[in-house]
């Protein structure tokens, strides 16, 4: 059988998922990651079948198939790619993990686990605005690239919100978007309990459903409410049942209307160098954190915001610095998103069987989270990798786009290119330039 269209340095990256597939599947799940990446038009089966020129020397009901019966785990997909991420990382330090949700628009009323959902890209404060779709909870890690400034939200673990209409409709249990998001931190946490995670996220997930069931190794940062309903540490007493909460103390919003306490801070946020004004102080938010203490930190001058914002952590030991930089990197992950959907066909696959709509879509996320992972380690090092250059525009920095032509320049080099690829192959050639030259005709 003719060999996937991979670049041949990516191919020891991927023999690393061997044991999360049988023999067969992975050999189907070589080639669609190589469709995947080679595709330029819509990321349907079908689509990444033809990119990965594979028509003809495998039967496609075999990629509908890997998605809609085959037995492998996303999970363990996802850890196995967690583990590649974390070479990356230095060790000892704790790991910053931004979490979201992103809705993935859809059109089609027989999609399997579909429904209206509201759209926060297209909504106003005065006009909310829903869209058919998929939303999907995504955990990721951040990588961060010194030399370039940049940093990189790298997708790992996924789950599909199902609306309670869908749920009602398949006869399953309803879990809000917080439920599935505790569990992929569960399960963050159960892999690498020798390491030390620090989830951050919006407000949407500064609840009782997360906080109240982090691990032992995770920590939380997260947006408050100015208008939290805080108490001071219990008293001890001699007698009677132990209070569970002391005196109710003001809200962040009353402390913000006092003149007194604001400290000046210098720090950088988004890439650039801002002053803001803070207030530190620890409180209890029972309905939130239960008997467990948080550092709220709250802001005036934020870039952008003409009111005051406020941040609360359940890792008391870090700064107003640390707090507001590590919650900026969960903007990150909203840049991930733009990616995938832009470039990797995040929302083009049409599933109607449950398994296939939990693991299609998801695929273009990890497959970013490869390309990443390729350009960092040995990629950015071939001969191909060079940045495009024009006399009106020098390049210095790569984007996700300079990284993905790149591992596509690559993949193609060796396919057409290089004297030292299979003899077969070689004499294929006319089968070989057929996924290219369907690309040229067809794509972009």
């Amino acid at each position: 059988m003719l060999e996937p269209c991979l670049a041949p340095s990516l191919a020891p990256i991927l023999a690393v998922f061997g044991d999360c597939f049988t023999a067969p599947s992975f050999a189907t799940f070589r080639h669609i990651v190589a469709g995947w990446i080679l595709c330029l038009e819509r990321h349907t089966v079908t689509g990444v079948l033809r990119a990965s020129g594979a028509v003809g020397e495998k039967h496609h009901t075999s990629f509908h198939r890997f998605f809609r019966s085959a037995v492998w785990d996303p999970d363990a997909l996802g850890l196995c790619l967690l583990k590649l991420v974390l070479n990356l990382l230095a060790p000892g330090l704790p790991i910053i993990v931004p979490l979201d949700d992103t809705l993935g628009r859809h059109t089609g009323k027989h999609i399997r686990g579909a429904s209206m959902h509201h759209d926060p890209l297209l909504s106003t404060r005065t006009k909310p605005v829903f869209h058919w779709g998929h939303v999907w909870v995504v955990l990721s890690i951040v990588v961060r690239v010194p030399r370039w400034k940049k940093v990189f939200a790298l997708p790992v673990l996924v789950r599909l919100y199902r609306a309670e209409k869908v749920c009602k409709k398949e006869k399953r249990r309803f879990r809000k978007k917080t439920e599935l998001a505790a569990e992929l931190i569960a399960v963050l946490a159960a892999a690498f309990p020798e390491r030390q995670f620090r989830v951050v996220a919006d407000a949407a997930y500064a609840n009782a459903s997360i906080i109240k069931k982090l691990p032992p190794n995770v920590h939380f940062i997260g947006r408050s409410r100015l208008d939290a309903a805080l108490y001071a540490a219990p008293r001890r007493q001699r007698m009677g049942r132990p209070r569970v909460k002391g005196d109710r103390v003001p809200s962040p919003g009353n402390r913000a209307r006092s003149s007194r306490g604001w400290q000046r801070l210098r720090l950088e946020v988004y890439g650039r160098t801002v002053t803001v004004r803070v207030k530190v102080f620890d409180a209890l938010w029972y309905v939130v954190s239960g008997g467990r203490m948080l550092r709220f930190v709250l802001v005036r001058g934020w870039p952008g915001h003409d009111h005051d914002d406020v941040f609360c952590t359940t890792d008391r030991s870090l700064d107003a610095t640390q707090v507001i930089q590590d919650y900026c990197l969960r903007w990150s992950l909203e840049v991930t998103f733009h990616e995938t959907k832009g470039k990797l066909g995040f929302e083009d696959p049409q599933n109607r069987t449950k398994r296939a709509v939990e693991r299609t879509a998801p695929m273009a996320l990890w497959v970013y989270t490869l390309t990443v992972v390729w350009y960092l380690t040995v990629g950015a090092k071939l001969k191909n990798a060079g940045l495009p250059q024009f006399p009106w525009y020098t390049k210095t920095i790569p984007a996700f786009s300079d990284m993905l032509a790149a591992l596509r320049r690559e993949a193609w080099r060796h396919r057409l290119l290089d004297p030292a690829s299979d003899a077969r192959e070689r004499k294929k050639s006319e089968k070989s330039l057929a996924p290219l030259l369907q690309a040229v005709g067809y794509g972009g």
